[in-house]
């Protein structure tokens, strides 16, 4: 129980200390030209206000610092596993990424039009004009975001 006291006790003070380092200072010399600092101005003196910033916060170097060894050791075998895994997915080509990325704005322009709500036609059989309307409209719709599914998510590697 005491132990818990002083726990809870000590991170009360250590969250109020970044707020206590940020006071207000003041300046001022007195009749023989020497410099004072103090937290309230004085009386009888024209002061000069400063603020004080306080101590920069923990480095992520301090940070790691204090780690554990096991915690350590942990993020290094996380780190080359995620190394080996990087260096094992081969590099799409170029010519076909840019194709890619041309489908993906031409599938989204397509969902945009389609979910405007706007009148699309398309052509029947016979080559007429037919309005999307009804479950035409739907599987359109459907496929329309099965196409920027496929198109714009990056592509599957073995």
């Amino acid at each position: 129980m005491r132990r818990a006291l002083i726990l809870s006790l000590s991170s009360l003070f250590a969250l109020g200390l970044p707020l206590a380092s940020q006071a207000q200072m003041y300046s001022w010399k007195d009749a023989s030209g020497k410099v004072h600092y103090g937290d309230r101005p004085p009386a009888e003196k024209q002061s000069q206000a400063r603020k004080v910033q306080g101590a920069p916060s923990e480095t992520s170097d301090v940070a790691n610092a204090r780690k554990s060894a096991a915690e350590r050791q942990f993020d290094e075998r996380e780190k080359q596993a995620k190394g080996e895994e990087g260096a094992k997915k081969p590099a799409e080509d170029p010519a076909q990424a840019k194709q890619r990325e041309a489908n993906c704005r031409q599938a989204k322009a397509n969902l945009a039009a389609l979910e405007s709500g706007q009148i699309r036609f398309s052509t029947n059989d016979k080559g007429e004009r037919v309005a999307l309307d009804g479950s035409v409209r739907e599987a359109e719709l459907a496929r329309a975001r099965k196409s920027v599914d496929d198109w714009c998510k990056p592509p599957v590697t073995k």
